[in-house]
């Protein structure tokens, strides 16, 4: 055999831009990189991948679940979204399943599954995950009653020009019950000492969770207590094929805050923003609310230190609606009051900082994008309040006012921060003070008004639940959607009572069955709203 040498000559090399232009010469190195498409050798040409990521770890949980999205997790040099191809196999090899989200149905029990995902450019990158065995999934029947007939509600047509008639909007708020707060002995004795530990791992729960919002299918999603993990691990891979989303936790210790997930296809983000109320507080504008509510007679008042340990977060959100020939706007906030049943002050003050800054908001944006914020724009409140229907908290979101004097600004001159029993809040604090003496109180002139709001209105008005949080020491409603008065309900998740029992009995089946929500047939302990 006969080796012929082979010269420059022989080859004719070119880099190309994504326009098959050729990079002009005189370049630098990294200009080439950058700007090559393609490479062009004896007029064949060779696509250019640059800075390509390689896949690096795959596995999915330790469990799955019937009926729950198994989550899967790819650790990567880059976004991997669109870059990899995924399917499910089982012990046998057979392939169960195109795509990154699957669903196990209800043959698959006690089978065995993996993923096996592989990168569409680097045919040679395929990883394969561990094996998961797919169990049973708890049975709810009050649960499942509940979505099942809101599901299959019919809905009444809105006269508002501001919504579509030719589809629902479904609203969801949901506090979802962090890890954080089911990590210790102390706390799990104190609300859910009637739970095995397994019921309360992040595992078992957050599948169940995906699922209770998948059968629900929200086009809005307002999530409370939401892990970092819960959202990196859970929430954001598998909603993310068909939702926007935006996580604010409230500090590093907690690692739990507020998350926004918004439908892809109906909504186009104009603005996000999150404000913490610690910082927005100390601002000199809330100084002469804070004199007019009579704050430097609190117990341990500092003005500099004493809301430094408040650390809740309001989400906001400017959405334009893509279905709407109007281009009518929607306004979305999302909140966690606290939680502190003898804070009723902090929760009120955190109201009325929550929907002040939400009317600044809204005139930033209808100036920014103009449009016109009274007639072409609406908005949803959503979220944990941690308040009773009967505490100024409602009563400031209903009607955008409340005196100076309200009898909860007086929770101010006992409460003291480190003094958590939840057992003793009947006795030092009476749940609902002398209702003449509020109503006396709600006639005086000074009042803590929101500029620009008239009030919103309560998405349950009328029909109330008998309870949206429910533990070993409390049950009650705390959770809300309120919405501007411009948008009409058509239907709500309601409550769900035993056949044989009174309409008006508090306590239904459930409670007399089980000692709290958070158990092995529910993976929280808040109900959906």
């Amino acid at each position: 055999m006969t080796v012929v040498p082979t010269t420059a000559e022989d080859y004719s090399i070119s880099f190309l831009t994504n326009m098959f232009k050729p990079i002009e010469e005189g370049r630098t190195l990294e200009e080439v990189t950058q700007n090559t498409s393609f490479l062009s050798i004896n007029d064949t040409l060779i696509q250019v991948y640059t800075n390509v990521f390689t896949i690096q770890e795959v596995r999915v949980g330790p469990r799955a679940m019937i009926g729950c999205p198994v989550s899967l997790h790819i650790n990567s040099e880059g976004n991997w979204r669109n870059a990899v191809h995924v399917e499910w196999l089982d012990e046998k090899g057979h392939v169960l399943h195109h795509g990154p989200i699957y669903v196990p149905s209800g043959d698959m029990e006690h089978r065995h599954i993996k993923a096996r995902v592989s990168h569409k450019q680097l045919r040679w990158n395929v990883l394969d995950s561990n094996y998961c065995e797919v169990f049973d999934i708890p049975k709810n029947r009050w649960q499942q009653e509940r979505i099942a007939a809101f599901n299959a509600a019919p809905v009444k047509r809105s006269l508002s020009p501001l919504q579509n008639n030719l589809r629902d909007m479904r609203v969801m708020s949901f506090n979802i019950l962090s890890p954080t707060y089911v990590s210790n002995e102390e706390a799990i004795d104190r609300f859910f000492p009637y739970c095995a530990p397994e019921w309360l791992d992040s595992s078992f729960r957050n599948p169940l969770i995906l699922r209770e919002i998948l059968l629900v299918n929200p086009q809005i999603l307002c999530l409370q207590e939401c892990s970092t993990s819960a959202y990196r691990d859970y929430m954001e891979p598998v909603l993310s094929q068909n939702y926007d989303s935006w996580l604010n936790i409230k500090n590093q210790a907690s690692d739990e805050g507020c998350c926004i997930f918004m439908q892809k296809g109906i909504f186009e983000t104009l603005e996000v923003r999150s404000i913490p109320f610690k910082e927005e507080i100390r601002k000199p504008e809330y100084r002469e609310v804070l004199t007019n509510i009579g704050a430097a007679n609190w117990l341990n008042y500092d003005q500099e230190s004493y809301f430094s340990r408040y650390h809740t977060i309001f989400q906001m959100g400017c959405f334009r609606n893509k279905l709407d020939d109007g281009g009518s706007v929607l306004f979305l906030a999302n909140t966690h009051l606290y939680f502190h049943p003898h804070g009723r002050h902090i929760r009120l003050l955190q109201a009325y900082v929550m929907l002040n800054e939400l009317e600044r908001f809204k005139q930033q944006c209808s100036k920014k994008y103009a449009f016109d914020v009274n007639l072409e724009s609406s908005t949803i409140i959503c979220g944990d309040f941690n308040s009773f229907s009967t505490e100024g908290t409602f009563q400031l979101i209903m009607n955008g006012w409340v005196p100076y004097n309200h009898v909860d600004f007086d929770y101010g001159l006992k409460f003291g921060y480190e003094r958590f029993d939840p057992n003793d809040h009947n006795t030092k604090f009476p749940r609902g003070r002398q209702e003449e003496d509020a109503n006396h109180r709600s006639e005086t002139k000074e009042r803590l008004v929101v500029a620009n709001c008239t009030g919103y209105q309560d998405a349950y008005g009328g029909q109330e639940l008998p309870f949206t949080n429910f533990v070993k020491t409390f049950s009650g409603t705390l959770d809300y959607i309120f919405h501007s008065k411009n948008l009409q309900v058509g239907f709500v998740c309601k409550y769900v009572r035993e056949n044989n029992a009174p309409p008006d009995t508090h306590v239904n089946a459930y409670q007399h069955m089980m000692h709290g929500l958070r158990n092995d047939h529910a993976t929280r302990d808040h109900c959906v709203v």
